[in-house]
């Protein structure tokens, strides 16, 4: 038998830097697909979720966002952090969001639909500000 020999393969840090940029790219491309495909499902359900599945596309994005994660610990890519103000669109983001979650839930009367969506958007909301708080040093 003839053993086979395997050269060891170099990259260069440019090549690794490209695909970072191209895994930013593909990320963003990713959320706006998905959040799309979120909201036509919310608004006619089974139209897409009967042809995409889900699951598959949200183990994408994590993926993509490992792949990002890694190959910026690679090339000590830092950031600062970002105060983040108040947007001018979030009572239309929230409004969107109760009516999506509302329309999820027609089977319930309309006292437990209303009361599911606003505890499921106040979590939201808590969680939101547990993530982003600003950090005493």
């Amino acid at each position: 038998m003839k053993k086979m020999k395997f050269e060891k393969i170099t990259i260069k840090k440019d090549t690794i830097l490209i695909a970072y940029k191209l895994l930013h790219d593909l990320l963003a491309l990713l959320l706006f697909t998905f959040t799309a495909t979120l909201v036509a499902e919310g608004l006619l359900p089974g139209l897409v979720s009967s042809k995409i599945s889900f699951s598959k596309m949200t183990i994408t994005l994590f993926g993509v966002l490992a792949a990002i994660a890694y190959l910026g610990k690679n090339l000590n890519i830092t950031y600062d952090t970002v105060k983040i103000n108040k947007n001018k669109n979030l009572p239309l983001i929230i409004l969107l969001s109760f009516l999506l979650i509302g329309n999820s839930m027609l089977k319930f009367t309309l006292w437990e639909n209303i009361l599911i969506t606003l505890v499921t958007l106040f979590i939201f909301s808590q969680l939101y500000e547990i993530i982003f708080a600003p950090e005493d040093k």
